[in-house]
This record gives C-alpha cells, structure tokens and sequence, in this order.
C-alpha cells in the first residue's frame, strides 16, 4: 500500500478520504470505507448538536479506523463544532473565508485541522492559520462549489505554494486519478460520486443507478432553495436539473425524512435524493461530479478503496524509473 504524509497524519492504510456528504454518508459507508484503510468522513448541516453526537457515536461503533467531521460554514454552529472536535481525529471546513480562530478551536478540542479551498490564495490563508491539512477542490467536483478553477492547475499552484498535505478532489473516482495526484505532489485524493453508487451509501436507489447510467453533469445556479448565500452553484446530473426544470414552480417535487419528521423538497431545493425520499426523487438535486462517467455500477465501498489503491500502486510501480 502506498503511505503519504496524509496516510501518516490521520492514521490511515491508504491515501483515499471519503467526501462529506451529509445524510449520504452513512455509519455503514463510514465502516466500510475505514475498514478498508482509507478515512470515513461526516458532514451534518443544520442539524442539532444531540443529533451529530448520536451520529458521531454510531460512526464510531462502526469504523475501524479515523474519520472526521466537516464544517460547512454557511451553517457554522460552535456547539457542533465543538461536539465533533471532541470526537473525531480531523474537522475541516469548507465555503467560507478562511478564520484561523475556528481552527484554533479545533486544536485546542485535540483534533487535527483542515479546510477545503479552491484558490492558491485561500490555499495560503489556510496554512498561515495553521490548518494541518488542505483539501484542493477543483470544478470538476460535484455539489456546492466554492470556486471556478478546474482541479489540475489549481492543485499544481497550491501544491507550489504550501508545505502541509494536500489532498485532491473533484471528478477523481478511479486509480488513475489517484496515480495522478500522488505523482503531482498531493498526499491523497477525496473522493465523492464514487461512494453515493454503493449499497452502504444513504442515496436513494434512483439516484445510485442514474450516476451509473448518465455521465453528463451540469454546473448551475439553480439549487439554490435553502441555501443562505445569494451566489451558490452546484454540479449535479444534467437529467436532474432538466427534470427540475420541467416542474411545476410552485409545487414540491419530492418529502424527506429528516430525523422523526417528515419534510417538503421544493422544486430546485437543496436536499438531495436520500433513501427516505419520496415523489419526484428524479428532479431533486442528484449531485455528481465529472467523475460520473467513471462509474459503471453500484458497488460495495470497500471494494472500492481496495481496487482503488491497488490500480494507482500498480501505475505508479510501472512508471518508476528504470522500468518499461
């Protein structure tokens, strides 16, 4: 197995992290994707902190190595914050400038720091604030975006001008990509669309086979109903935003349950399509990233990482000096 400056700092076996994905990212997907040596992740936005303690707890139960918790800072709540510093090995936070108190927050909680950034100056700001991890998001990545540039030139600038690890995410969803960013310079990759097409991931069935069965992918505005910020643009499914599109403007589309309740998803609402979801699940917000068109079929996740890791140690074997 390949080790990394990443794999050191959290304690993993491989340098591969599962994207934050709120209500996507299940204890099962946490379990798996440890128990097969890379780092689970949790993300639960607007959710009251007794409920990410429970959450947090059941991930525990099931991981068999380290994960961590991100911070979307839009829905910023201190006793979270707080709650998961306390519980993870590594929080991190993403839209938003960066404010090295959060991250002295989370030092002083014992936990690792980390920010997801899609500028080299952001990139910078972040390192100064003593982040002791950086994730590189390029446009390629998909749900809400925080930045324009495409993964590849901004990761090469980033990897240029910091010194802490750096993980690369955004359309990456084989050992190519993971081959790749390792002989870039990067630590590690994260990855997202891979993980919403396995059995353990909270995505609804419909929106697991359209990532196998469509490859094209839209960057819009759109799905912006409940989110706080007036510009926000995500990637999801270009049959998604088509099928929101068609809907009528002032009906919801889709009900979710959240926690005991049972909600209304309005026409280009934010939630995207989980197993609880009822209606037109088809026109809710199927994020995806580029890397759909890498995804051939519903697997389980721990297979995944495995295949993974191997194929981008094999690559790069073959391509160390001195060989054919």
């Amino acid at each position: 197995m390949v080790r990394t400056a990443f794999t050191r700092l959290v304690g993993c076996e491989v340098p591969i992290q599962l994207a934050p994905m709120g209500q996507l990212n299940t204890p099962r997907l946490v379990g798996a994707v440890t128990g097969a040596g890379g780092m689970g992740m949790v993300a639960m936005p607007r959710a009251p902190v007794a409920a990410v303690v429970d959450a947090l707890d059941a991930c525990a139960a099931q991981a068999r190595g380290p994960f961590g918790f991100n911070v979307l800072v839009p829905f910023l709540d201190l006793e979270v914050l707080d709650a998961a510093a306390a519980r993870c090995r590594y929080v991190d936070f993403y839209h938003g400038a960066v404010d090295p108190a959060l991250v002295g927050r989370v030092h002083a909680a014992g936990a690792l720091a980390g920010w997801q950034v899609c500028a080299a100056d952001q990139a910078r700001a972040a390192a100064d604030a003593g982040c002791d991890l950086l994730v590189v998001r390029g446009a390629e990545g998909g749900g809400r975006m925080y930045g324009s540039r495409g993964l590849w030139p901004l990761l090469f600038e980033v990897l240029s001008a910091v010194d802490v690890p750096v993980l690369a995410a955004g359309g990456i969803a084989d050992g190519r990509g993971l081959a790749a960013a390792l002989a870039a310079g990067a630590a590690g990759v994260r990855l997202g669309t891979r993980f919403v097409a396995t059995p353990e991931s909270g995505a609804h069935p419909s929106y697991k086979d359209a990532i196998v069965a469509e490859s094209e992918t839209v960057l819009t505005d759109a799905f912006r109903t409940g989110w706080p910020d007036e510009v926000t643009r995500s990637r999801v499914l270009r049959r998604a935003y088509e099928r929101a599109a068609a809907s009528p403007e002032d009906a919801a589309v889709a009900r979710i349950g959240v926690g005991p309740d049972t909600v209304e998803v309005p026409r280009f609402g934010v939630p995207p399509p989980t197993a609880t979801a009822t209606g037109d699940v088809t026109a809710m917000a199927m994020y995806a990233g580029e890397s759909a068109a890498l995804v051939t079929g519903v697997e389980p996740a721990g297979r995944i990482v495995t295949r993974i890791a191997r194929q981008a140690e094999e690559l790069l074997r073959a391509a160390a000096p001195g060989r054919s």
